[in-house]
């Protein structure tokens, strides 16, 4: 994942939840410091076990089979507990976290711009890539592979919160890297409407968990 925070996140100590499967696709309901983040998860991908030290905040998903050392496609959600109350504009902090500047040979960042999603909620879209990957580019990096990342971005008075898709594919097959449209439209396939509520009972991810409570009620 060509993100410094993954970094950051590596380098602190941390707490693990059990660790959750899924064979089929399934809509996540995730409680990330007082917000509650909802999304639907394609098939086929497999949840890692959760971590987080009280302040930040880290799940993965890949795909069956696969591992979050070595991976063809990566689901991450991240969230910072009070890493939103600095002055920086979330322009400058996305580009500090998310610009691959190791990447040497075909970096790619894209800002999207900020949107209001509701009251002091703001929704960013960020594109990373790099056609190239050298050894030591984030830990288990893939060295001379290609990888391309479609992100959202939340920020509230307080947190940042982060939904990563990450596709990374061999030096033989390598792909275009996103545009902020084909993220875009990446994203929406990807996880249908994601929602960063208040709380589990706002419509929008009450709808998830009823979703999740009829799927496990018909197994």
């Amino acid at each position: 994942m060509l993100a410094a925070a993954a970094l950051l996140l590596a380098a602190v100590p941390w707490t693990s939840g059990a660790e959750t499967t899924s064979d089929t696709s399934y809509n996540a309901v995730i409680p990330l410091y007082g917000r509650v983040l909802g999304f639907h998860l394609p098939d086929g991908f497999v949840a890692q076990a959760p971590k987080s030290n009280g302040t930040n905040f880290l799940m993965e998903f890949v795909p069956k089979g696969e591992t979050v050392e070595n991976w063809t496609r990566l689901v991450t959600v991240q969230a910072y507990k009070g890493a939103a109350r600095q002055p920086t504009s979330s322009a400058d902090i996305a580009r500090g976290a998310f610009e691959p500047k190791a990447c040497t040979i075909g970096p790619v960042y894209l800002f999207g711009g900020e949107q209001v999603a509701h009251g002091a909620l703001k929704r960013s879209l960020v594109v990373n890539g790099c056609a190239s990957l050298p050894a030591g580019a984030y830990p288990k990096a893939m060295k001379g592979a290609s990888e391309r990342d479609a992100i959202l971005f939340f920020r509230d008075a307080d947190t940042l919160y982060t939904l990563n898709y990450a596709e990374r594919s061999p030096l033989a097959n390598k792909v275009a890297p996103f545009t902020l449209d084909s993220a875009k439209a990446k994203l929406t396939a990807m996880f249908g409407d994601v929602r960063l509520c208040a709380n589990a009972a706002e419509p929008g991810c009450k709808t998830i968990i009823a979703a999740n409570e009829a799927r496990r009620a018909a197994q």
